[in-house]
């Protein structure tokens, strides 16, 4: 951290930030099924009798497990300590104290990484792939690249100089705030019918879809101002994909036993709308001899009353595909904080 005094009061820090964690908690499936295609493997039964698997197929999904006694296709979790999580930052403030007032400013860019965002011992909280704890890898489920974060406190001057009620009523009067702004919090595209090749249907919740042919990660959202995205749609359906299938002859005969591989999306490749908010306050002490204060305070919560999105609460691609026309597929139909809010206060001291 560098800190540098510049002008008449004013401090300027600016500093780097990383930090690397180790040995976190995951849970994930124990005995996933093999990958044939790309490790074949041979089996043996109880005669004795051999066989050589290269497919993956709804079929043979249990002998592809590494215990198929177990039929660890139906899922058997583990709890692992091996996930990691990286954090990289440029931390900056700007600060100014004078008499009774202060003013800061503080802005952080950062990236925080990680192989899960949580220790949840419910749910398997890896990504995709279970046998693989890098194919979690992605943005943390708590990353704000950017966030400023404003504060001040001023006393203000008027009436100073007054004398008698003007002075006991209008003067002496502080404000102070804090506002900030930032960026949403990310989210991921998941396909809920991906990996049926290596793991059970519905075993975990955290699937990735695929891009379409020709797609991008930029073209996934859509464009326009704020209001018309969150009216039509925050993201472009057309730009996603379920995960690909690895056994299109099994899906064509029953489509109960379509195996499909995992989509080629990460974890929380979007981030969902920018959000700010602005908290005031007036205050007023008002002495009565000279141990008794009354405070009288005016708190004002969101006041602009500006509108937060949430981010879309839907982002399952089969979900669309059940029903493209009334699908509410990456629509935004919620709000994050509260409306404006004024509270006021007296407090007696003595």
């Amino acid at each position: 951290t560098i800190q540098q005094e510049i002008g008449k009061s004013w401090v300027v820090e600016v500093g780097y930030v990383g930090t690397r964690g180790i040995h976190l908690r995951e849970t994930r499936d124990a005995i996933q099924s093999v990958d044939a295609m790309k490790h074949p493997f041979t089996v043996t039964d109880s005669a004795g009798n051999t066989q050589t698997i290269t497919t993956d197929t709804f079929a043979n999904a249990i002998a592809r497990t590494p215990a198929p006694g177990l039929n660890g296709y139906s899922g058997y979790q583990l709890f692992a300590n091996d996930a990691y999580s990286i954090y990289h930052a440029l931390q900056a403030s700007l600060t100014r104290r004078w008499n009774q007032s202060y003013f800061q400013a503080a802005y952080t860019f950062s990236k925080n990484i990680d192989a899960t965002s949580t220790g949840n011992t419910a749910f398997n909280t890896a990504y995709n792939d279970q046998s693989n704890i890098n194919a979690s890898r992605g943005i943390s489920d708590f990353n704000r690249p950017h966030r400023l974060s404003v504060s001040y406190a001023y006393e203000l001057p008027f009436f100073q100089r007054s004398t008698g009620f003007k002075k006991t009523a209008l003067g002496g009067w502080q404000v102070s705030g804090v506002s900030i702004f930032q960026n949403g919090l990310p989210f991921s595209i998941f396909d809920s019918g991906a990996g049926t090749a290596f793991l059970g249907q519905g075993s975990t919740p955290l699937l990735g879809a695929s891009l379409a042919p020709g797609a991008a990660i930029s073209s996934g959202l859509s464009t326009g101002d704020l209001r018309a995205r969150v009216a039509n749609g925050y993201l472009n359906p057309g730009a996603f994909v379920p995960a690909p299938l690895v056994d299109p002859a099994g899906c064509a005969l029953d489509s109960n036993f379509c195996t499909t591989g995992f989509g080629d999306l990460g974890r929380n490749i979007y981030h969902g709308p920018f959000q700010q908010n602005w908290d005031i306050s007036f205050l007023k002490h008002f002495r009565i001899g000279e141990r008794q204060d009354v405070r009288f305070a005016a708190d004002f919560f969101n006041l602009w009353n500006h509108t937060n999105f949430a981010n879309p609460t839907v982002t399952d691609i089969e979900q669309y595909l059940a029903s493209p026309t009334n699908s509410p597929f990456g629509k935004i139909v919620g709000t994050n904080g509260n409306p404006r809010l004024i509270q006021f206060s007296l407090r007696w001291a003595f």
